[in-house]
Parts: structure tokens; C-alpha cells; sequence
């Protein structure tokens, strides 16, 4: 007989579940809501660029000392303090007002970077809730979620804002924040991962922390299943972010798609988002995770390279259903692949450092998009995304070993 795998009932994990659905929600409600209000406001596109630019930064400035610190302080605390802080944040446009761009800016600019303290600390406190034998269907779980509320949250937005306004949208983000606070602050409490002891005077303490961070950046280099997904992620993340700026381009100009068939296109791409959710959910515990982060991100590469070279809708939109699905399951198995060759210790710099780069790669690919303007066509710059993507998984065949899950990262 088959042993049954360990359940997650007990662990704590359904609070962290629930709190971090709620917070995508609200975020995703007010992140549709925001830049529509901006452009409607500004008619300027470069407004619209700026508030963008202002969600990169805080990674960028900001994402490896916020995993230092995650792996410093309570993991636990840190969720708690950010969720409450957020909201605060948040709640700043309900007394100044959403219309002001400069305040919308800046506290879009100051939320993001308080979740650069929580998404570290929740992925590092993932394993040690669940355990490592539950850990591949932990991740799965949270993937169906999270995504089922990146679906629901824009739809959510735009019924909001249409009939309780700008302020509606803006109340709900704040709320799921204080929410998630109190959800997880019933989270079990964890024993210390090894806190520094106290320094002796500031600059101790910044050479310090400088010391921890440069730990974490040996654990990438010298360890090749993280190196070898640190290089697979910042790779996908690239081709993702240069989609951005010229997808409009293709829909638009290329399909001449009219605005009904481009929401269907959103509807049939996120459906192929939700299937794949829900069949990593199976995937991560029967095949060999290292397989499906090389094959699933080769998949992706391919089916985005027909996907940009289409002129017709039908086919776009049966492309879009499926690129989905290879997306999201090697997307989980690669964070399962991550925290589990991650020593606890470490989880919160490699996760910051993950983030430092995703944000440059944003940076870089937005701010070369808005230079070149239009003297560059988009199907060229999708068809580098999508090479980008398979160049990815090239890089993730490297990934060693065997079996269905990876073996932690045992320290010397």
C-alpha cells in the first residue's frame, strides 16, 4: 500500500493560505483601478510609465537588505507588522484622495516596498510551517489560490470602482491588509533561525548585515540547483517583462483585436492559468521537479513564440488557453525547487536577491521599451521574450540530480 503523504491540517498553513489570498486580491482590485484612474486623469502615458516605474524601484533599491532583514528578524512578526503598515499606507488615499498623482506615486512607491519584507518572509516561513514532505503540494495550493484572486481581484476592482468609486477600491486593498494582519498573527510561533548577536554600534551593524548579504549571494553562486534557478527565474522574468510594453502592440496592431476580444483573451489566458494552478497541484508530488521546471519553461518558450507570430484570433486564442498551464506548474515546481535546496537560514536573502533582480530586469526592459518608443515593432522584441524563455530552459536542463524532489541544502 501507498503511504499517504503528510496532510497540512495542524501546521498553521491555512492562515498563511488565507492571508495571502486575501492581500492579492485587494492588490490586484487596486493595481487594475490605479493606472486606469491615472491616465483617465492624465491622458499621458508617461504618467502611467512613472507609477510603473515607481512599483520596480523598491526592488530594486531595496529587495536584498529586505531578506537580509527577513532572515534577521521574526518571520512571523515581520508578516504581521507589514500587513498592518500596508494598510496604513493605503489608507493614506482615503483621506488625501486617489486623484492626486504625486500621492498615488509615492504611496504605491512605499507599499511595495513594505512587501518586500512580507513576500520573503512568507516564502521563508513556508517550509517550516508544512515540512518538507508536504512542501510541493503547500506550494501548489497557494498557486491555485493566489491565482483564482488575480483573476477575481481586477473584476472585483471594476465593479468597485463603478459603483462605489475610486475610494471603494482603495478601501478594500487597505482592509485586506488588516485581514491578512490578523490572520496571520494566529500563525504558530517558529524558534529563531540564528539572529545575530547585538552589535556593538551602527556601522558594526551595517558591516554586519553587509556580511550576511554577501552569504547569501555565496549560497547562489556556489550551490548549482540554486545558481542554476536563480539564472532559469531571472531569465523567464526578463521575457515576461519585455511582453509588457509591446503586447498592446501586437494585440492591437498585429490581430486588430477590438476591446471585447482582447478581455476574452484575458478571460481564455487566465482560465489556462487556473488549470495549470490545478494541476500542479497533482504534478509536484508524481514527477520529478527539476523536469518540470526545464520542460514546462521550454513549453512556454515555444507556445509564446507561436503565440507572437499569429495574425488571426482563433489560433491566438487557443495558444493563450494552453500557455497557462506549463507556465504555473513549472513556475510552483521551481519555488518548491528553491526552498527546499535553501537552508532555512539563508531563505530570506536568496528570496531578496531573487527580487533585486527580478526588479532590474523590470527596470531595464520598461525603460528600454519607453527610450526605443516606436522605433521598434513589437512582434520582433515578443519574438526576444520568447527565446529569452527557451533560453531558460536550456539553463534549467542543468538543474542536477534525480528523483522527484530535491534534497535540502545541508550546510557543512
Amino acid at each position: 500500500m501507498k503511504e499517504r503523504a503528510p496532510g497540512l491540517r495542524g501546521t498553521g498553513f491555512e492562515w498563511l493560505w488565507l492571508g495571502q489570498t486575501i492581500t492579492v486580491l485587494g492588490d490586484r482590485a487596486l493595481g487594475v483601478a490605479l493606472p486606469y484612474l491615472v491616465y483617465q486623469q492624465t491622458g499621458s502615458l508617461r504618467s502611467t510609465a512613472l507609477l510603473a516605474l515607481a512599483g520596480y524601484l523598491p526592488g530594486l533599491l531595496f529587495g536584498s537588505l529586505a531578506g537580509v532583514l527577513a532572515d534577521r528578524w521574526d518571520r512571523r512578526r515581520v508578516l504581521v507588522v507589514t500587513q498592518l503598515l500596508q494598510g496604513a499606507v493605503i489608507g493614506l488615499l482615503l483621506l488625501a484622495g486617489p486623484e492626486r498623482l504625486w500621492l498615488v506615486t509615492a504611496v504605491t512607491f512605499a507599499e511595495l516596498t513594505l512587501s518586500l519584507l512580507a513576500l520573503p518572509a512568507g516564502a521563508a516561513l513556508l517550509p517550516a510551517l508544512v515540512g518538507e514532505a508536504a512542501l510541493a503540494r503547500a506550494t501548489a495550493r497557494l498557486a491555485v489560490a493566489t491565482t483564482t484572486a488575480r483573476l477575481l481581484g481586477p473584476v472585483l476592482g471594476g465593479v468597485l470602482a463603478a459603483s462605489a468609486g475610486m475610494r471603494g477600491v482603495v478601501l478594500l486593498d487597505a482592509l485586506s491588509f488588516f485581514a491578512a494582519a490578523v490572520l496571520f498573527g494566529r500563525l504558530p510561533v517558529q524558534p529563531p533561525v540564528g539572529r545575530p548577536t547585538r552589535p556593538s554600534s551602527l556601522l558594526a551593524s551595517w558591516r554586519e548585515m553587509g556580511q550576511e548579504w554577501r552569504d547569501g549571494l555565496k549560497v547562489i553562486g556556489t550551490h548549482q540547483v540554486i545558481g542554476v534557478l536563480f539564472l532559469t527565474l531571472s531569465l523567464t522574468s526578463l521575457g515576461g517583462t519585455l511582453v509588457d510594453p509591446y503586447y498592446m502592440g501586437f494585440v492591437q496592431g498585429m490581430l486588430h483585436a477590438t476591446p471585447a476580444q482582447v478581455g476574452l483573451l484575458s478571460t481564455v489566458v487566465g482560465a489556462g492559468t487556473l488549470l495549470g494552478s490545478l494541476l500542479s497541484t497533482w504534478a509536484v508530488e508524481r514527477i520529478d521537479l527539476r523536469r518540470l521546471v526545464a520542460v514546462g519553461t521550454l513549453l512556454v518558450g515555444t507556445l509564446m513564440l507561436a503565440f507572437y507570430h499569429q495574425q488571426s484570433l482563433p489560433p491566438v486564442l487557443v495558444l493563450g488557453a494552453l500557455l497557462g498551464v506549463p507556465m504555473v506548474v513549472a513556475n510552483v515546481a521551481a519555488s518548491t525547487l528553491l526552498q527546499l535546496g535553501t537552508p532555512e537560514a539563508y531563505r530570506g536573502r536568496v528570496y531578496g536577491a531573487l527580487g533585486t533582480s527580478n526588479a532590474f530586469v523590470g527596470v531595464l526592459a520598461t525603460g528600454g521599451a519607453a527610450l526605443a518608443g516606436s522605433r521598434v515593432e513589437a512582434v520582433p522584441m515578443l519574438t526576444v521574450a520568447a527565446l529569452l524563455t527557451l533560453l531558460a530552459g536550456v539553463a534549467a536542463l542543468a538543474l542536477p540530480g534525480h528523483g522527484a524532489t530535491a534534497r535540502p541544502y545541508r550546510e557543512a
